[in-house]
């Protein structure tokens, strides 16, 4: 990789705070470390949502929301500024659904859902969820959960990654879609940079709020301005976070709070 610099950043959804932390720094260098062993930049990315859905305190793999009937269902993406995207919608089942949008996007398909997606799954020997149903609910939903979706945004200077993975609304009706896999509302990846955002669904979808935010890095916005601004589309009712990297660098913020850790490597 010479002298190139290699950036990361990873955020633990809206909501989650500085006790997240720890999960966002592992989840930085995981990316990188993927990296070092001659993974893609986009797999790279994948093994740091890894990290976030295995760690149990996130709306994400282990730790994704129940839905109103108690089912655990998953939306994830993942894209890159080169022409790869790929998704799961209602996906049930299975630990790492990052690796099931990752193994969607190697084929001439780009999104799956439901039960298509979860024999996508099957096919692909992705690892079956220790996270079963709860029998007719269960989950008590009058303190809502505190984080939202997860995300990472990377580039080695030369690509540009973005992913998402999430458990979806807390309590949600079972079916429910919201902004993660759909292309442009959630994430974005351009040859100018790369945007992952987090909160309420579907506020981000209705702005379509990764692609905007990747026209303002067309602009030439400096990120953290670029950051400043679309927050504030937001009203303080809908929760909201981002992260994005450009060539000139990088940044993170909510109008709630929530973790985000960042490396810059040589």
């Amino acid at each position: 990789m010479g002298n190139t610099k290699f950036t990361v950043v990873a955020h633990g959804g809206s909501g989650s705070d500085s006790e997240h932390c720890g999960g966002t720094e592992e989840a930085v260098h995981a990316c990188y470390k993927a990296s070092q062993m001659d993974a893609s930049l986009v797999h790279s990315v994948a093994r740091a949502v890894c990290v976030l859905e295995d760690d149990g305190r996130f709306n994400a793999g282990a730790g994704a929301h129940a839905r109103e009937n108690g089912t655990v269902e998953h939306d994830a993406a993942i894209m890159d500024s080169v022409g790869c995207f790929g998704a799961v919608a209602v996906l049930e089942g299975f630990n790492n659904p990052i690796l099931t949008a990752e193994a969607v996007s190697e084929t001439e398909y780009r999104l799956l859902a439901g039960k298509g997606a979860a024999e996508f799954a099957r096919e692909r020997k992705m690892e079956p969820t220790r996270h079963h149903s709860i029998p007719g609910g269960g989950k008590d939903f009058s303190t809502p959960p505190t984080t939202d979706t997860v995300g990472c945004v990377a580039t080695d200077g030369a690509t540009f990654v973005a992913a998402l993975s999430t458990g979806g609304m807390a309590g949600a009706h079972y079916g429910r879609v919201g902004d993660v896999p759909i292309i442009g509302s959630g994430l974005y990846a351009g040859p100018k940079g790369a945007v992952a955002a987090t909160g309420d669904g579907e506020a981000i979808m209705m702005k379509m709020t990764a692609y905007r935010t990747y026209q303002l890095i067309e602009k030439g916005g400096k990120p953290k301005e670029i950051l400043n601004e679309v927050v504030g589309w937001f009203s303080s009712v809908d929760a909201f976070g981002l992260i994005l990297v450009t060539p000139e660098g990088f940044a993170g913020g909510s109008n709630r709070s929530m973790a985000w850790s960042s490396g810059e490597f040589y």
